[in-house]
C-alpha cells in the first residue's frame, strides 16, 4: 500500500494525471536543477518557473473558463507533497505563485483578471503575497503600512518582510492600512506592480541553506497603485486573509509530510544496504526502532493532513483542525528528518542526498502561516467546544430537534 493511496483515492482521473505530470517534472527538471543550485549555493534558475508554467500548473485551481484545471484542494495538496519530497522551499514558492492566480480568480474584478491573470498563468508575472512586516507578522491588526487616497488611486508607504519569492516578484498582493474621512481605519488589499521605470526596493534576506525561498524585504515609498488594482476594499482584506489561513496551514502541513516521506525513503534504502557488524543497519533493533518511530508519526501526521484537506474541499475545516494539522506535521517533519540524517551517519550529513537541505528548509515551516505558539493558542481557544463534558454533550443532544 502506498503512502499516498489515501489522498489518491479522492482524486479524479484527470487530477491523477496532473500528479503524474508533477512526478515527471520533479524527476526530469526540478530535482536535477535543485542539485545543481545547491552545489553552487544559490537558488534555481528561473527557467524552472517557465517550465512549470508550461504544464499549466500555475492555474491548478483556477477553473477551466479562466484557463486553469479547476482541480480540488486535495489535488493541490497531493501535488505539493510530491514537489516537497525534492525541495520544500521550491514547492512552497511555486505553489505560492499558483495560489496568487487562484486568489485573483476568486476575488479579482473583471479588469484585474483580464490584465493580470494571463501573465500569472504563464509565469511572466511572479506573484507573491506581502503581508508580514518587521514588527507585525501574523498579527495583522498591527500592520503599519499605509495606503493614502490620491487622484486616480492610492499612495503606498511601508515595509513588508519575509516575502516568499520577494527577490524576483513583479506582482504583489499587499495589505495596508487605510484611513477614511471620518478618521476610522481599515485594512485593504492591493495588487501592486512596479511603477513605470521603477522596480520595488527589494532586499533579499540571508538564509543559509534555504535560499530557494527567495525571501526579501520590500520597501514602498509613495508607490502609486491605481484604483483598478484594489482587490479587497477597506475592511474586507482582514476577513479574506483569515478565511484563507486554514487552507494555507493545511498546505504547509502537506508539504512537511511530503518532505519527511522522501527523507524516510532515503534513509530506509541506505540503511537496508549499508552493513555493520555483519548485518544491514536496518536489522539492528535500535536503529530500526528509531526509524519505526519516524514512520508511525509520519502516518499519523499524514492522516491529519488528509482529514483537514478533505474538510477544506467540503468547506467544513475549522481553525482548530487546520492548526492541529500544521503543528503536528511541522514538529513531526523537523524531528523526523533529523532522525533520518542521524540514521545514515556521516552520509546523511552530506549534500548529495539532499536531506540536510530539506532539514534547513522545513524548519522554516514553523514560522509560515502562524508559529507553533500561535497554533497552540488557536487550538486552545477551541478546546471547550471541541471536547465538552459528558453533561454538556447531553444538554446539546437534548436541544437537538428529532
Amino acid at each position: 500500500m502506498s503512502f499516498f493511496d489515501e489522498l489518491d483515492s479522492g482524486l479524479t482521473a484527470r487530477e491523477l494525471a496532473l500528479v503524474r505530470d508533477t512526478e515527471r517534472f520533479c524527476t526530469e527538471v526540478l530535482a536535477p536543477r535543485l542539485a545543481q543550485a545547491r552545489s553552487r549555493g544559490e537558488p534555481c534558475e528561473r527557467t524552472v518557473i517557465a517550465q512549470w508554467a508550461a504544464l499549466g500548473m500555475l492555474g491548478l485551481q483556477v477553473p477551466e473558463e479562466g484557463g486553469g484545471f479547476g482541480a480540488s484542494f486535495l489535488c493541490k495538496v497531493r501535488v505539493a507533497q510530491t514537489m516537497a519530497g525534492h525541495g520544500f522551499a521550491a514547492a512552497f514558492c511555486l505553489n505560492n505563485m499558483q495560489g496568487m492566480a487562484t486568489r485573483l480568480w476568486r476575488h479579482g474584478s473583471a479588469v484585474q483578471k483580464e490584465r493580470l491573470l494571463p501573465g500569472l498563468l504563464a509565469g511572466r508575472l511572479i506573484g507573491a503575497p506581502a503581508m508580514s512586516e518587521p514588527t507585525a507578522g501574523s498579527d495583522l491588526t498591527q500592520l503599519r503600512s499605509q495606503a493614502v487616497r490620491t487622484e486616480g488611486g492610492w499612495l503606498l508607504d511601508g515595509t513588508k518582510a519575509w516575502v516568499s519569492n520577494g527577490a524576483i516578484a513583479n506582482l504583489l498582493m499587499v495589505l495596508a492600512r487605510t484611513t477614511a474621512a471620518d478618521g476610522s481605519q481599515a485594512i485593504a488589499g492591493f495588487l501592486v506592480e512596479p511603477e513605470a521605470g521603477k522596480a520595488f526596493a527589494a532586499t533579499p534576506h540571508e538564509l543559509p541553506g534555504a535560499m530557494e525561498f527567495r525571501l526579501a524585504e520590500i520597501v514602498f515609498d509613495r508607490h502609486f497603485v491605481p484604483d483598478w488594482a484594489l482587490i479587497h476594499a477597506p475592511g474586507e482584506a482582514f476577513r479574506a486573509s483569515m478565511e484563507a489561513i486554514n487552507a494555507a496551514r493545511v498546505h504547509v502541513a502537506a508539504m512537511c509530510t511530503g518532505s519527511l516521506h522522501a527523507a524516510l525513503c532515503t534513509a530506509v534504502a541506505y540503511c537496508g544496504q549499508r552493513t555493520a557488524f555483519g548485518k544491514p543497519l536496518l536489522a539492528h533493533q535500535g536503529l530500526q526502532w528509531a526509524l519505526a518511530e519516524v514512520a508511525a508519526r509520519l502516518e499519523a501526521a499524514n492522516a491529519l493532513v488528509v482529514k483537514a484537506a478533505r474538510r477544506i474541499d467540503a468547506g467544513t475545516c475549522g481553525p482548530e483542525l487546520a492548526a492541529s494539522a500544521k503543528k503536528i506535521a511541522v514538529e513531526t517533519a523537523t524531528e523526523g528528518i533529523e532522525q533520518c540524517i542521524r540514521a545514515m551517519g556521516a552520509v546523511g550529513a552530506t549534500a548529495p542526498n539532499g536531506l540536510v537541505a530539506l532539514a534547513s528548509e522545513v524548519r522554516l515551516a514553523a514560522f509560515a502561516d502562524g508559529s507553533t505558539e500561535m497554533l497552540n493558542d488557536r487550538i486552545g481557544r477551541g478546546l471547550a467546544a471541541a471536547y465538552p463534558s459528558a453533561s454538556a454533550r447531553g444538554e446539546q443532544q437534548g436541544t437537538q430537534q428529532p
